[in-house]
């Protein structure tokens, strides 16, 4: 897969072994770049960099082509985005259902239909599977506007359902498209190729987990999981390399962040939040591999070792390899249309797993928070820190930080009402968190069992990384204040 082939197949080398010593960019047998896959490359990576990072001006203010896309639709067709939104969270519930009842030998599916419905896919934890039903009983009367005041109260369901899952339920799929242009022609190859000279100096990792940390980041953690379980299997990382990457650099990915700034209604300083997040989350990592627990995961391996070559080249040398890669990965790739539909379809299925989740855990905390004061507790030795790092709603912030370990949309959800910095700040510190209870620390300490990854290592892990974020986010954030930026 991504995080090993550029270096293990022969024909990038002439002759010569991966165990081999350093070599130089010119030992590398380039490609002949033929005029399709090439412009297949530069189109995915020009749309896909453009709906995302490209700054227009719109009714106004300056966004980006993905809020304008979410805007215009929720526009047009309120009615159909909710039918929409209730579909995901009920195709979510009932597939994970079937999923569950087959794994738990509840009812027998044949291989076939588990195949066809990709069933495998929805399996989760007993927990997160009463999650995504109870979310479709939250989301009926919700749909129809009949029920308890404390569940139809502008500061229950109108934040979680009108704020939160109504953005979510377009941004993510149509986000998808332009993602998978940018992971499955060539842009992941690109930027991760590109990133492998400083990986191993300011890391510690080797060069081919560029382009595992770049897959979290375009496409999303799963899609980094399970790059890093592939290459983990083969030898090309231990269990100490495996820890790093999953902890440190399997963050909200672009379009996820994309979707909390939505959310946010932030997304017309998208660009900059984008360039602060990934500096925070570079700026975390580079504190966190030199320290413990991390430093101290054993360097071993399960499978025979199969390190990489080190090479050495020009900047000039690593631009044309990158593009050598990226154009490579284009021509085995499938059309733009084909890339686009295919993501949109990924984008259901993620969707559909994540609503049904939201809500449950979403709904909770606002009913808590809006009738009690458990948050503002638990928040409360917070508030006095951001206050002193120059946050202006100290108290929101907290509880959203607080709150992004159990999922960062319901995180970002607290910072609604805030100040435009700190809503910036929110989006930066829950994005980065990176070890998320309702999702990816599930799915760590599943994927990766044999090393082992456990819950009480992701809770320390947790708390270090936000307690790094915590400044390091407000000194970027305040610097690019002071810059204009924002």
């Amino acid at each position: 897969m991504f995080g090993s082939t550029t270096w293990e197949n022969d024909e990038h080398m002439s002759g010569e072994s991966v165990e081999s010593n350093t070599k130089t960019i010119k030992d590398v047998r380039l490609i002949k770049k033929r005029p399709k896959p090439v412009l297949r490359f530069l189109l995915a990576f020009g749309i896909g960099s453009f709906f995302f990072l490209f700054p227009i001006q719109w009714n106004g203010q300056t966004t980006i082509p993905l809020d304008v896309a979410v805007s215009l639709i929720q526009e047009a067709f309120p009615a159909f985005v909710e039918f929409f939104t209730f579909s995901l969270i009920c195709a979510g519930g009932i597939l994970t259902t079937l999923s569950m009842a087959n794994h738990h030998g509840i009812v027998t599916i044949s291989e076939q239909t588990v195949d066809r419905f990709e069933l495998d896919y929805w399996q989760t934890s007993n927990v997160f599977w009463i999650f995504r039903i109870v979310g479709i009983f939250l989301a009926i009367p919700i749909l129809i506007g009949q029920g308890p005041q404390w569940l139809l109260s502008e500061n229950t369901s109108g934040i979680v359902w009108g704020g939160l899952l109504l953005t979510i339920a377009l941004v993510i799929p149509i986000g998808a498209v332009f993602v998978n242009l940018l992971a499955e022609l060539g842009g992941l190859q690109f930027v991760g190729t590109l990133s492998q000279p400083v990986m191993k100096p300011v890391f510690n990792l080797p060069g081919r987990a560029a382009l595992d940390s770049a897959a979290s980041w375009l496409g999303s953690f799963s899609i980094g999981y399970y790059l890093t379980r592939n290459v983990f299997d083969r030898g090309g990382y231990d269990k100490q390399e495996v820890f790093v990457i999953c902890t440190c650099f399997a963050t909200g990915n672009l379009g996820t962040v994309g979707a909390i700034a939505a959310v946010l209604e932030i997304l017309h300083v998208f660009p900059v939040i984008v360039l602060l997040y990934l500096l925070s989350v570079i700026i975390t990592a580079i504190i966190l591999v030199r320290i413990p627990p991390l430093s101290t995961v054993p360097n071993e391996f399960i499978a025979e070792p199969d390190p990489e070559p080190e090479f050495n080249g020009s900047l000039g040398d690593y631009f044309r390899f990158a593009f050598n890669e990226a154009v490579k990965t284009a021509e085995k790739g499938a059309s733009l249309p084909r890339s686009a539909i295919e993501g949109f379809i990924d984008g259901l299925k993620l969707t559909g797993m994540m609503l049904g989740t939201i809500l449950t855990i979403g709904m909770t905390a606002v009913i808590l928070n809006e009738y009690t004061s458990v948050f503002e507790v638990l928040s409360t030795p917070l508030v006095p820190i951001l206050s002193a790092f120059g946050i202006p709603d100290p108290q929101m912030a907290a509880t959203s930080v607080i709150l992004g370990g159990a999922e960062m949309f319901i995180g970002a959800t607290f910072a609604v009402g805030a100040d435009l910095i700190t809503k910036v700040y929110v989006v930066i510190v829950v994005s980065g968190q990176a070890i998320f209870f309702a999702a990816s620390a599930p799915m760590m300490v599943d994927m990766f069992d044999d090393i082992p990854i456990r819950f009480r290592d992701l809770f320390v892990l947790f708390v270090m990384r936000t307690a790094l974020l915590i400044p390091i986010t407000a000194a970027l954030v305040h610097a690019a204040v002071l810059l204009g930026l924002i």
